[in-house]
């Protein structure tokens, strides 16, 4: 079973306890930050040769590193691409030092970037040990993250190999072993279907664009968006503020949902895309509107389609009656128990608004609740029904459809 699921907000970033760690001198500040921005400059100008000589051969493990980062620095479409190192150096594990020698050390840095379709800039923290000899500084590795260091997101073509298109505004990222055809011929059917579907009035904000980035593995995926393994096992995308700070939002696609049908893909696409689009990971509606407005765009562009858990859904209002209320916003989390359940509550809860009132009321509905107001409020203002009366003619409507 694979979900699709708008991300909670930022945590703030923080660097590591400082066990051993020192302020370099200005100059060799100086020296690491030349290394870094002719590192970025020689891959962005495809100058190889330029980008080898500013990397350590000391590690031989670093020299299949090495080469990916500069196969993805050197092609990706990036808009923005620069790193900015921060003056704290930290000393390596025992084993490190005894390979790179006494001089070598590590430090963090930001990352800031942009691909194509981005709505601002990304900002992720990485960590890149360095070394000096003869009055030089080379990159050494970026294996030596200090111990207590909290678990951050990762951006994407840092982890493995990396490919990238453009089309009519979606941008795809897909990493080893997915097709970048399928991907973003999919995608750029989902972006056209949700901008001809999406209720009217939601997504005044919105550059009709998106990033989506398909990560090679599971582990990858759950880097990208900063999570523990075996977290996200269950979920087949998430749509999330990327980064460390920063307002851009991106779809991040679990691997796995590459064996759904291209129909069951493009429908995950479809409702990240209006994650996107109402900017839901942000937004204050309870999470049943935000999934079942999803839910509810994405099935009208497939209408042969329903929710997953609708089934099971329509088979338990028959033997024990409606649900009593909405779905709470814990029953969305990754990993909640009858997750599925909480889906098709969400996506019937949109469609009974859609279909008993109007597709124009569900969307100002929404756009109510993203406004900060209340369930009550929103229903009185646009469906002139208080929240206890919008609860009753749901379950009634969710009794009616278990009848057939």
């Amino acid at each position: 079973m694979l979900l699709g699921c708008s991300g909670p907000a930022l945590t703030p970033a923080s660097a590591p306890p400082p066990t051993t760690s020192a302020a370099p001198s200005s100059s060799r500040l100086g020296l690491v930050r030349a290394t870094v921005d002719g590192l970025i400059k020689a891959a962005r100008a495809g100058d190889r040769p330029g980008f080898d000589r500013l990397v350590s051969d000391r590690d031989p493990t670093f020299r299949d590193r090495a080469r990916l980062l500069y196969s993805n620095l050197s092609t990706l479409p990036f808009t923005r691409l620069q790193v900015r190192m921060e003056p704290t150096e930290y000393g390596l594990a025992d084993a490190r030092r005894r390979l790179l020698g006494p001089s070598a050390w590590v430090q963090r840095g930001v990352v800031t970037w942009r691909l194509l379709g981005d709505g601002t800039e990304v900002e992720h923290r990485i960590w890149l040990t360095f070394l000096e000899a003869g009055g030089e500084v080379k990159i050494a590795g970026t294996i030596d993250e200090p111990p207590g260091s909290v678990q951050q997101q990762q951006p994407s073509w840092w982890l493995g190999p990396l490919s990238a298109r453009e089309r009519d505004g979606v941008t795809v990222a897909a990493g080893s072993g997915q097709s970048l055809d399928r991907w973003t011929q999919l995608a750029e059917a989902a972006l056209t279907n949700v901008r001809e579907q999406l209720p009217d009035g939601l997504g005044s904000s919105w550059n009709g664009q998106a990033v989506i980035e398909v990560p090679a593995t599971q582990r990858d995926f759950e880097s990208v968006l900063g999570k523990p393994a075996g977290t996200y096992s269950s979920i087949a995308a998430v749509t999330h503020r990327a980064g460390t700070s920063g307002d851009a939002l991106r779809i991040v696609v679990n691997p796995k949902t590459a064996r759904l049908t291209s129909g069951d893909v493009q429908s995950v696409l479809e409702h990240e895309m209006v994650h996107v689009a109402t900017r839901s990971p942000e937004s204050p509606a309870p999470v049943w509107a935000e999934e079942g407005l999803a839910e509810w765009v994405s099935m009208r562009a497939h209408p042969d389609q329903r929710s997953q858990g609708t089934d099971e859904l329509l088979a338990q209002v028959r033997s024990d009656g409606p649900p009593r209320s909405f779905p709470a916003d814990g029953r969305f989390q990754a990993g909640a128990r009858n997750i599925d359940l909480a889906y098709a509550q969400a996506w019937l809860a949109c469609r009974f608004i859609a279909d008993r009132y109007s597709e124009s009321q569900l969307g100002r509905f929404y756009d109510e609740l993203d406004r900060g107001d209340s369930i009550d409020e929103a229903s009185q203002s646009t469906l002139h029904l208080s929240e206890a009366a919008l609860t009753s003619r749901w379950r009634d409507y969710l009794a009616q459809l278990a009848r057939y």
